[in-house]
């Protein structure tokens, strides 16, 4: 028997239905930070909502995601990619290792965030920006690979 075998599917539902919330919080962030650009800084506690929100949901997918990948492992994985598209198992890998500097990433966001005020301490927004657009590149390539990996096993 697999780990968490019984509610797999389950859990596999719910990290689909929290990415939603992810990628609508991080939109959103990023589109605070356009504003931070253009010297407005009159969203900074929707800003500061929206990254603790897409902190928190990024942590949930990953924790379902470690969750799941046991009988993704077994069931998914060694059944369909590994024989047929072992290319595929290699781009799944190579998605979970960005998942986690992800993580990483916006951990970093998010602690940064708690100690400065963006209309106070500009010179913090240099490292900010950038690392939360990196973020959101990150979750927009997870995204993409996720579904075309999706779209992959449901062609067999």
């Amino acid at each position: 028997m697999v780990f968490l075998e019984n509610i797999f599917q389950l859990i596999l539902m719910l990290h689909f239905l929290v990415t939603f919330l992810l990628v609508g919080s991080m939109s959103h962030h990023l589109m605070c930070l356009v504003g931070f650009l253009r010297g407005r800084f009159t969203l900074l506690k929707r800003e500061k909502l929206v990254l603790s929100v897409s902190f928190w949901s990024y942590l949930v997918i990953y924790i379902f995601g470690c969750l799941i990948y046991p009988a993704f492992r077994i069931y998914m994985r060694h059944e369909y990619f590994d024989k047929a598209l072992p290319w595929a198992t290699g781009l799944f890998e190579v998605k979970e290792h960005w998942a986690s500097h992800g993580l990483a990433i916006l951990a970093v966001c998010y602690i940064l965030r708690k100690n400065f005020d963006p209309a106070e301490d500009k010179q913090k927004l240099w490292l900010y920006i950038p690392l939360c657009v990196i973020a959101n590149i990150i979750l927009w390539y997870m995204i993409t690979t996720g579904a075309y990996l999706t779209h992959l096993k449901g062609a067999f």
